[in-house]
């Protein structure tokens, strides 16, 4: 099971690598940013909630691409091993030919393993998302969008340092696709986060995103910033 995992998780990686070679001239590319600041409080001793506010820029951070209100409730089953949650976001993505803000409303669950290798830390999230997209702009043909995404993380806490950098890899499965159900979306992340205290850090990283088995392929690069408080 664990060989089987192993392979499926590097054919992903090989797919999204040579996906991005060989369409780096044929498809659309764009450059954007993305910052935001969120906040997380422990109810009780297992128990939290979370709070944030992200806003993205879109072609080469020109004009703006959404803003997403998140909302968050995890539970801590076991410390640093395993965690579950839910979430509701209130997206407003922008349309230019409108020029107003189109509004989804996107539930998920999920569930988070981790797995400590000397001062490496291991994590995979498995997340199940439904977005209602508003129609009142117009009909749509798929709504809701209905994916489950699951997500590689290694991060590496470097001794007596407040920097901690991580790599992580995502891919996004269609799941009620009235054409098909197929892989649309891989995702990869590097960045580094850097703690001040136990209240206060701020995360710094690159994302890039890459379309595959779509008509129309897209693939953008995002530049992240984003400050997270905990109490």
């Amino acid at each position: 099971m664990v060989n089987s995992l192993g392979h499926r998780a590097l054919s992903l990686l090989l797919a999204f690598l040579l996906a991005s070679a060989f369409s780096f001239s044929q498809e659309r590319e764009d450059f954007g940013a993305r910052m935001g600041i969120s906040a997380e409080k422990r109810l009780w001793k297992r128990f939290s909630v979370g709070l944030g506010e992200e806003f993205r820029m879109k072609n080469n951070c020109q004009d703006v691409d959404k803003w997403v209100t998140e909302t968050d409730v995890s539970y801590t089953v076991a410390k640093r091993i395993f965690k579950i949650g839910l979430g509701y976001d209130l997206i407003g993505d922008w349309d230019e030919y409108v020029e107003c803000f189109e509004f989804k409303h996107r539930f998920n669950g999920y569930f988070v393993l981790k797995h400590d290798i000397s001062r490496f830390n291991i994590s995979w999230k498995s997340r199940y998302q439904v977005t209602y997209k508003d129609e009142s702009t117009g009909p749509v043909k798929w709504n809701p969008k209905n994916y489950w995404r699951n997500k590689l993380n290694v991060s590496y806490n470097i001794r007596h340092s407040h920097f901690e950098p991580y790599l992580s890899f995502e891919c996004f499965y269609q799941h009620n696709n009235y054409k098909g159900n197929v892989i649309d979306r891989l995702r990869g992340q590097a960045g580094v986060a850097y703690e001040f205290n136990k209240h206060h850090s701020i995360d710094f990283s690159v994302r890039c995103n890459q379309d595959i088995y779509v008509k129309k392929p897209e693939r953008n690069c995002q530049l992240g910033l984003f400050y997270n408080y905990s109490f």
